[in-house]
C-alpha cells in the first residue's frame, strides 16, 4: 500500500486526495475506471519517477495535474493552489508525451511563442529561446523549420520548451521517448541540474534503468491504483539479493537438500557456476562447495534491478485481481 499522507500541505510540490478518473467506453457504453482515488504526495525539490505499464492510469494523471483532464471525483494541488485555478499552472512546465508543434515554424520561433505564452516578455522570450535551443544541441540551425525536425529533436524542442520560463513544478511524460542514448543522457542531465537548482520533477517513464539513476523516490501504479511509493534503495533492499559463485570445474553432484530450488548451476568449459537466489543461504552454500572439493574463485552479490522488482510487483497485483475475480463469482 502506498505511503500515508503525513507532510504539511507547505512542503509538498504536488498533492492529490482521491483523484479519480472515470470515462464511458464509447462502443460498450460502460463506466471505465482510469484512475482510482490517487493520494500522491510529491515533495519540493525531489524527482519522482512515475511508473507504470501502458494503460496504468499515468498520463491520464499528469494530464489532471495540468488541467488537460477534469477529475470525476478527488482534489489535487499544485505548489498549494488547488488545479481548478488557472494560477496553479503558472509555476509548472510540462512535457506530454507526443507534444503538438506548429510544423510551419521554425526552432526559435517556436521557443518564443512557448517563452510569452509562458508570460516573459518579448526580449527575455527571445533570450531565453536562443539559450535553451543551444542547451538541447538545437542551436546550430535555429531557422530549420519543425517539419524538418526528426522525432528526436522534437522531442528536444519540447523539453526546452516545459524549462525555459524556470517552473518550479517540472512534469514529463515519457521524456525520453524517441532519444538515442546521447539525447537520454542530456535529458538525465538536464533533470539533475533541474533538481540542483530546487525544481520539483514528476515524471513517467518506461526505460526504468533512467528511473534508477535520477529518481528520489519512485510511485508505482497499476490498473489504476496507486501500489507502491518508496526509494529505490527502499525497494531495492527490501528484496533478498542473488549471488554468483564461480567455481572450478565441479562434478555434476546434487546440492544439499535444503538448497534445491534456490541455486541454478551454469557449466562452462573452464568452471561450474552457481546463481544463488537466496544471499541468506551463502554460508550454507559455500560449505556444500567446500565439502564437494571445489575450488571457489569469486562470490559477486548482484542486486535486484528496479525493472525485476517492478514486474514482480506487477505479477503479484495481477495475480491478486486474479484471486479477487474469483471469490466474487
Amino acid at each position: 500500500m502506498p505511503d500515508a499522507p503525513d507532510h504539511p500541505p507547505e512542503a509538498l510540490a504536488i498533492r492529490t486526495a482521491g483523484l479519480s478518473k472515470s470515462y464511458r467506453h464509447n462502443w460498450t457504453g460502460r463506466i471505465v475506471t482510469g484512475l482510482d482515488e490517487l493520494n500522491l504526495e510529491v515533495r519540493l525539490g525531489e524527482v519522482m519517477g512515475y511508473l507504470g505499464p501502458n494503460g496504468a492510469g499515468k498520463t491520464t494523471t499528469l494530464k489532471l495535474l495540468t488541467g488537460l483532464l477534469k477529475p470525476t471525483r478527488g482534489d489535487a494541488w499544485l505548489m498549494g493552489v488547488p488545479i481548478q485555478q488557472v494560477s496553479s499552472r503558472r509555476r509548472i512546465g510540462f512535457l506530454p508525451e507526443q507534444p503538438y508543434f506548429y510544423e510551419y515554424l521554425n526552432g526559435m520561433e517556436y521557443l518564443e511563442l512557448a517563452g510569452q505564452l509562458s508570460g516573459l516578455a518579448g526580449q527575455e522570450a527571445h533570450r531565453q529561446a536562443r539559450g535553451w535551443l543551444g542547451r538541447v544541441g538545437l542551436g546550430e540551425r535555429p531557422r530549420l523549420v519543425l517539419r524538418k525536425y526528426s522525432k528526436g529533436m522534437l522531442q528536444r524542442l519540447g523539453l526546452a520548451a516545459a524549462l525555459l520560463h524556470q517552473p518550479d513544478v517540472l512534469i514529463l511524460d515519457e521524456p525520453m521517448s524517441g532519444l538515442d542514448p546521447f539525447g537520454r543522457r542530456d535529458v538525465r542531465d538536464l533533470i539533475l541540474e533541474q533538481r540542483e537548482r530546487g525544481t520539483t520533477v514528476l515524471f513517467s517513464s518506461h526505460i526504468l534503468p533512467d528511473v534508477e539513476i535520477l529518481c528520489d523516490r519512485v510511485a508505482i501504479i497499476l490498473g489504476g491504483r496507486l501500489t507502491r511509493v518508496a526509494t529505490v534503495g527502499q525497494l531495492v533492499g527490501a528484496s533478498h539479493q542473488q549471488v554468483e559463485i564461480r567455481c572450478t570445474v565441479v562434478p555434476p553432484f546434487a546440492p544439499e537438500p535444503g538448497l534445491v530450488g534456490t541455486v541454478e548451476r551454469r557449466d562452462r568449459p573452464h568452471e561450474t557456476s552457481f546463481l544463488l537466489h537466496d544471499d541468506t543461504r551463502l554460508g550454507e552454500m559455500l560449505a556444500w562447495l567446500l565439502r564437494v572439493g571445489a575450488q571457489v574463485r569469486a562470490v559477486t552479490p548482484q542486486r535486484a534491478t528496479l525493472e525485476e522488482l517492478f514486474l514482480a510487483t506487477a505479477a503479484r497485483a495481477d495475480a491478486d485481481a486474479h484471486a479477487d475475480e474469483r471469490r466474487s463469482a
